[in-house]
This record gives structure tokens, sequence and C-alpha cells, in this order.
């Protein structure tokens, strides 16, 4: 009972990590940069790896949470 609310936080986000939507893991989406929004609240610019004509604005929140969005391991993390 008490997993659901020991998820561990993903590390944070920075300029170059990658990530892909968990539910269409052909996408992958990459940090171009990091900001405050007016409300305050942290957001990030990323962008799509295959089109970079594809670009978003979302909550730095939902890269955290592993829930609507994957990190992509960086290969020092992937122990290659």
């Amino acid at each position: 009972m008490l997993g659901i609310f020991s998820r561990r936080k993903q590390a944070r986000v920075t300029v170059g990590t990658r990530y892909q939507n968990a539910d269409m893991s052909l996408l992958v989406w990459e940090v171009a940069s990091i900001f405050n929004g007016i409300d305050g609240t942290p957001y990030a610019h990323i962008f799509c790896v295959s089109d970079t004509s594809r670009r978003k604005t979302v909550a730095q929140s939902a890269l955290e949470s592993g829930v609507q969005y994957k990190r992509v391991p960086q290969p020092s993390e992937a122990g290659v």
C-alpha cells in the first residue's frame, strides 16, 4: 500500500535530457531550455529529436513524475 506514495522522483530536468512519451515511445523529446513561468511554475521547452520543428512547452513536474514522459537513459546512466 505504501508503494503508491513512495514513488521516487526522477533526476532533475536539465538541458539535453531526453524523454519519450509514456504512451508513444517512438517519439523522443529533448529539453532545449528550462525557465520559470510568470506563475512561478518551472517549465521546459522540448523538441522532437526526429523533427526539430515540433516543439512544445511542458511543466517540469510532468517530466519529473514519470507518468506522462519516461526519461531516456544517457549512455553514462545505462552503464555503457
